[in-house]
This record gives C-alpha cells, structure tokens and sequence, in this order.
C-alpha cells in the first residue's frame, strides 16, 4: 500500500522533471535484526524522472535523505551529480532515493544496512520495479548497496560504491563511540540538541583532512582561555545547522559500525571509488574489499583534499567516474 504525491517545479522554466514522494508501508510482520518491529513501519521514498527508464538507486551519508536534486529549491544533497544534464541525467533515467530507517520518533532503535536493503526491496516490490539498473552509493548509502547486493544478487545489475566497505575500520568505530555517548549524556542531561551539536562537530572533524583545515583556518588565540579558534566557529556552525533528532542519529551512527557483508557474496559487476585522503574508509579497506569480492570489480582512488567528504565535494572527478559507470552499463 502506498500513499503518492505528485510534486512538479515551482519555477516552470527549470528543466526538472516532476518527482514522486511516496511513503510505502511495510509488511505488518517486517521485523528488524535486532528482533525490534517498528511503531512506523513505512519507508519515505522519492521518484525522480519517468518511472519507464531504467531505475538507478542512489544513496547517501545518515545526514542524507530521499530529496537528492531537486532544482526548485536547490536542496537536493546531490544535485550537482544527479538532475537533468548531469551525470545522473534525469532525462535519461528515473532515480529511487529514500530516508534511512529509522523514521522521525520510532520507538525500534537498533537498525542495521540490511534492514535498510529489505525495506528496499518490499519497496520495489509494490512499486512494481523489476531491477535496479544502478545502485549508486556513498558512506552510509553504499553500504546499503552492498548490504542489497549480498543479500539479492538477482535485483540489481551493477553497483558503484563510493567510501564504504564490507565493514567499519576500527579506528572510525572509535570516534563514533565517543559521539555515542556524547548523545546519551547530553540526553540525560536534558540537553540532547547540545549533545547532537557536538556529536556533530567531531564528525565534520573525521570528515575532512588536515590538509584542508590548514588551507582554511590560522587558528589565531583571542584574548582568553577558553575562546573558540577560526576552525571551532566554523565546527560549531555544522553542529547548529544539523537538524537530525538525536535519538536517530544514535541509531544511524550504531548502524554503520553493525555493518557487516560477507563480500564473497556480492556477484554483481562492481565499480569500488576510494577517496586516497578518506580517515574514516582507509583506502587499505576499499582494496580489501575489491580482492575480496568474487565478480568483476574495478576501483578508482582518487587524490582529495576533502577527505571522506569526496563524494560531496569532488563532483566533476565522482561525477564522471560515476557516469563512465552508467555508459559501461548501456544507460
């Protein structure tokens, strides 16, 4: 059962197809890994293009959602890659994007890649798509793809996995921990927005490189103790302009470093792109990764001053990268 909602551009003269946003409810009997069911069981789902050219799935970091170009707004977190033109060209294909479970005040809180590849595929399933043509996957969201791709080999044709491993380094795990409980303290104190800020702001740190920061900021002392640095202002603006609940970024963040994938599983023809500067995915971990993944595979690693953040940041390199990837697969 669906509920759909036709959307068209607010500015006649943009070139943007109309987009479909449609909450798709899931099975009554959809439970979770964890053996937790959801008191919102329905998954946020957004069309964009003409539903009859081939699908492509493309998916994001937690902080990303199903709006990935819309060009009435300028709010798509990918709208530089995906729209009419680009290298996703919506005039071409129809591209599938969803939130991440959990939704909004869910009461389940333990959610893994899988549950987010199942409710996927129910998904497809009552939107009557066949196949995926592209699962197209950054961070968080390419680990949904090869949690999809293991798990249902015969629904998706090809993958393109950007920063995302079979599993979480460590390393990575460690600073998240730290948001973790960061979230989990400032909650018990009342104050859950200060620990979602905070929490926040390291992740923007393990984001980005040295390099860059360098580049950025002189981090000049002010006058006292205590007084934030050039680059603190600059951290403390992303942790005021994140807008996530902080229950569910508990969540999210958990679900990445639950991320496991037995990588002999994934047949799909596979194309692994590796951000050289990534902190959080250490190029070691996408090499693994290609070694160790059966079918064809091919991996890019690409020069970044940006860090994990290349997927956002280096949209002329990921971009064409990305659409050498549609060509080799006729779209």
């Amino acid at each position: 059962m669906t509920m759909v909602q036709l959307k068209a551009p607010e500015n006649p003269d943009c070139p943007f197809p109309d987009y479909q946003d449609i909450s798709v409810l899931l099975p009554r009997d959809f439970m979770l890994e964890s053996g937790e069911r959801l008191s919102r069981p329905q998954l946020r789902v957004r069309l964009c293009g003409d539903r009859t050219q081939p699908l492509v799935v493309a998916l994001g970091g937690i902080s990303s959602g199903r709006v990935i170009a819309d060009a009435s707004d300028g709010q798509g977190w990918w709208r530089n890659i995906v729209g009419c033109g680009q290298s996703v060209d919506l005039n071409r294909l129809c591209v599938l994007g969803f939130d991440f479970l959990p939704n909004t005040r869910e009461t389940a809180r333990t959610i893994t890649t899988l549950d987010q590849a199942r409710a996927l595929a129910h998904a497809l399933k009552i939107l009557r798509f066949e196949r995926i043509h592209n699962f197209i996957g950054a961070s968080y969201g390419g680990m949904v793809a090869l949690a999809f791709a293991a798990e249902y080999p015969g629904l998706v044709a090809r993958l393109c996995v950007i920063s995302a491993a079979d599993r979480a380094h460590p390393a990575a795990t460690a600073l998240r921990g730290i948001q973790r409980r960061i979230l989990k303290f400032a909650a018990e104190c009342g104050r859950p927005e200060d620990g979602v800020a905070l929490a926040r702001q390291i992740a923007m740190a393990s984001y980005r490189t040295p390099t860059e920061f360098a580049e950025r900021f002189d981090c000049v002392p002010g006058a006292c103790a205590g007084e934030a640095y050039d680059v603190c202002e600059y951290l403390i603006a992303c942790g005021a302009a994140f807008d996530m609940d902080g229950a569910r970024y508990l969540t999210l963040s958990d679900s990445i470093d639950r991320h496991r994938v037995d990588p002999s599983q994934i047949q799909t023809q596979t194309v692994l792109i590796s951000s050289l500067s990534d902190q959080l995915v250490p190029p070691g971990d996408l090499q693994r990764l290609a070694s160790a993944i059966p079918g064809t595979v091919t991996l890019h690693e690409i020069a970044s001053r940006y860090g994990h953040d290349a997927f956002l940041k280096e949209t002329k390199t990921i971009g064409a990268l990305i659409e050498n990837c549609l060509q080799e697969s006729n779209l």
